[in-house]
């Protein structure tokens, strides 16, 4: 009886052991686990940060910290700038003269007032901004102006203020089926400008998962505008732009994709912030354009054409009257443009 008295206790000292082993495993392991499992959760919303930054500066966040792209990044800081001196107490703007201040106030308060009137006052517009402007050095210079993301309610406003300027721009359009949005792909196309792919959907996550879906997602565009215009376009600009790190595709696979289809990709070195969280006034957009223009020889503007960018359409016509006033030259994008590109083709 002893014995088997001493062989079951053994057996329950043996089982409290093993459960205490278990457990101390256990501790060691659920941190670890739980460290994976947040490490992806942090990675997940860096690319959701990266995505939102890409639409804001055309960079990601680490390579807007180390500057790389700083001329690219400048418009959109200064944009911010301005943001935070329209939120001020003051209803005053700093400038050189007190002449200014008032004007800009004056302007700000209208703009406040008629926040749906569309300002055709150029005077309205280049009070904002704190440099000259060298008609010699405006004239030499190229500006390609384009616009993502449409159709929207706003494209034809946006045709008929281009066509008042005789000017020539770049829809860089998503996939839309809706009898309006046709008419759009056609009016384009008819008028002159050109039609570029920006893809179908427009769902990164769609999108760059493999190639085999940014084929079936670049192929579904394509066609559609081919079928639509009868014409097939030949320029590409990558959603997020080519230097996006959402991408589960390498990009030179990519590349070596759009190259083979004899596709040319554009990015931008411009931007007028539209994509930015904040609504920027127009007086703001058209700061941040002209002021890009105003410091390269050659300027891809980008732009975007959905139904939340009222204020771009106001910004655009102060933008094509300074710039038509310069004599400088606006041109749409063709596979004849040399590319901006973030990631370079080679």
């Amino acid at each position: 009886m002893k014995l088997e008295a001493t062989v079951s206790r053994r057996k329950r000292i043996n089982r409290i052991k093993i459960i205490i082993i278990v457990l101390i495993i256990a501790c060691l392991i659920l941190p670890t686990i739980i460290s994976i499992v947040l490490f992806i959760k942090v990675n997940s919303l860096q690319d959701q940060i990266d995505v939102l930054m890409i639409e804001k500066y055309g960079v990601t966040y680490n390579e807007l910290r180390n500057k790389n792209h700083e001329e690219v990044a400048h418009a959109a800081v200064v944009a911010e700038d301005l943001s935070v001196e329209q939120s001020s107490d003051t209803d005053e703007l700093e400038s050189e003269t007190s002449s200014d201040k008032q004007q800009i106030s004056e302007n700000n308060s209208l703009q406040t007032n008629n926040e749906n009137k569309v300002t055709n006052e150029i005077s309205d517009f280049t009070n904002v901004l704190d440099f000259k402007l060298d008609k010699e050095n405006m004239k030499s210079k190229k500006v390609y102006l384009s616009f993502d993301d449409g159709p929207s309610q706003y494209t034809g406003d946006i045709l008929d203020i281009l066509a008042k300027y005789n000017v020539k721009a770049t829809f860089f359009v998503i996939g839309k089926t809706d009898e309006y949005s046709k008419s759009m792909y056609q009016r384009i196309v008819n008028e002159g400008h050109t039609l570029g792919i920006h893809s179908y959907s427009h769902v990164y996550q769609t999108i760059y998962k493999s190639l085999e879906d940014f084929d079936k997602d670049f192929t579904k565009l394509s066609d559609l505008l081919y079928d639509t215009t009868g014409y097939l376009p030949h320029i590409y600009r990558f959603p997020g732009g080519s230097g996006n790190d959402v991408s589960k595709i390498k990009t030179s696979k990519i590349i070596e994709y759009l190259n083979k289809k004899n596709i040319i990709y554009f990015d931008w070195n411009v931007v007028n912030g539209d994509a930015t969280g904040n609504l920027l006034t127009p007086e703001e957009l058209y700061y941040n354009v002209i002021k890009g223009i105003n410091i390269n020889n050659t300027s891809i503007v980008l732009m975007h054409d959905t139904d939340t960018k009222e204020n771009t359409v106001k910004s655009l016509e102060p933008i094509l009257k300074t710039l038509t006033e310069f004599q400088t030259e606006i041109l749409p994008l063709d596979k004849d443009v040399t590319p901006i590109q973030q990631v370079t083709a080679e």
